[in-house]
């Protein structure tokens, strides 16, 4: 009896742990429901109606007041139930009395990506996260500008992705505010790094803009740690101030950030190939023991005379009349040809000897006999020029870019080989003289 009652009593504490535990979590998950974010236009957050959370934006009460705002907001409103893309959320106007009191979002769960890198530091460090965000925010703009709109400020609390997703959203748009003539008030003075200088200026703005503002965006991606060299020149040239002097659109920018890419993934690959086609040398001729070359001398071969060539210079069983006449209806595709080999030709000998002066800075006695790590860490300040070289050398020629690329980093794979090889003879000449 005594052994039931504590039973019981046992029980009835593990009951009323387990309650109170699961009493906080609900607690601190309506909680986290309500937390606000906030965004440009007003505060984001999930709002409980009729038993169930919905995306709502409060907007800010200036905002409201203003009838140019209200009036911009509802046409955006229609052109956003067209938008057919991955990365555009879509939303409704409520209203009640007064008028319109806010923005209903489309159904999930969303958060800035100010939030997002808030709550995950570390998610920056990921493998092509970056990159991949930064090239879907490319494709949605390019997008975007093919409907006429410009979303103008691309900073971190207005840009959204879904919890446990790193793919980028855009809600409202600043083109569709044009309007309101002062897009600077609107986007707050926080935000005002995120905008080119012409919308600080004087309030005009068109793609280039966007452009800007993506640059800076990268920028604060990189806000704790140093944008890497293939980076570094797209954020220049996407940042500078003279909107002529920038990408002029979402693809330019796209293909400057892949071909680097690409070109510095190359150059590694082929310094660590180098490497390891140094190292296997070395220990071949350490464990191959010296041989004595013996000459061999075979008498040589007796010619028929059925298989001399005639003084035409072909054999004698050769069918002329398999020769191909119908040369003469490709000579426009037999002429291009040639161009295009052509301008190949010019490219590589130009390239040829820009690389080879640009390499012999690192390919001497002293990079090569430091570490792999410093020898990496030098060679990797002629990323830069080496791209810049080629990307001017295939326009003088007239090459196509992805032409231009690939014969580019066969000439570096070519002209490493040969200076590493010229670099060993005279170690071994001085190494013969001493």
């Amino acid at each position: 009896m005594h052994f039931f009652g504590f039973y019981v009593y046992f029980c009835t504490i593990i009951y009323k742990y387990i309650k109170m535990n699961y009493e906080d979590l609900l607690e601190s998950m309506n909680g986290a429901a309500l937390a606000k974010e906030v965004m440009p236009f007003g505060q984001f957050y999930k709002k409980m109606t009729d038993g169930k959370y919905v995306n709502v934006v409060d907007l800010h009460e200036e905002l409201l007041d203003s009838l140019v705002f209200t009036d911009a907001l509802t046409a955006e409103c229609e052109v956003n139930k067209h938008l057919d893309h991955k990365g555009q959320l879509h939303f409704t106007v409520e209203t009640d009395s007064d008028g319109i009191c806010a923005v209903k979002v489309e159904q999930g769960t969303f958060h800035t990506y100010e939030r997002l890198l808030e709550d995950s530091p570390a998610i920056v460090a990921g493998k092509s996260f970056i990159f991949n965000t930064v090239t879907d925010l490319l494709d949605l703009m390019a997008y975007l500008h093919d409907q006429g709109i410009c979303h103008v400020c691309y900073a971190p609390n207005n840009v959204l992705s879904r919890k446990g997703d790193t793919h980028p959203l855009l809600l409202f748009h600043g083109s569709a505010y044009k309007a309101m003539n002062n897009l600077p008030q609107l986007f707050g003075e926080s935000n005002a790094d995120y905008l080119a200088p012409e919308v600080l200026e004087n309030g005009t703005f068109d793609e280039r803009s966007d452009i800007y503002s993506l640059g800076k965006f990268i920028e604060f991606l990189y806000r704790q740690s140093e944008i890497p060299i293939e980076l570094r020149g797209v954020v220049k040239k996407a940042t500078d101030p003279d909107p002529d002097n920038r990408y002029q659109t979402p693809e330019d920018m796209k293909h400057a950030m892949t071909s680097r890419k690409s070109l510095r993934e190359s150059f590694l690959l082929g310094i660590a190939a180098l490497l390891v086609v140094c190292f296997c040398f070395s220990l071949y001729f350490t464990l191959v023991p010296e041989r004595e070359d013996i000459e061999f001398v075979k008498p040589a071969p007796k010619q028929a005379d059925d298989d001399l060539l005639d003084d035409g210079g072909y054999g004698s069983n050769t069918d002329l009349d398999n020769i191909d006449d119908s040369l003469g209806t490709n000579v426009d595709k037999h002429i291009m040809k040639e161009y295009e080999a052509k301008a190949e030709q010019i490219f590589r000998k130009r390239f040829a000897q820009r690389a080879e002066a640009i390499l012999s800075r690192i390919y001497d006695k002293e990079h090569m006999g430091s570490t792999s790590k410093d020898f990496m860490a030098g060679s990797m300040s002629t990323m830069e020029e080496l791209v810049e070289v080629q990307q001017q050398l295939g326009r003088e020629a007239g090459l196509d870019p992805s032409r231009s690329q690939l014969v580019a980093t066969q000439i570096i794979d070519q002209v490493t080989s040969r200076l590493k090889a010229r670099l060993d003879e005279r170690e071994k000449a001085q190494r013969d003289g001493e």
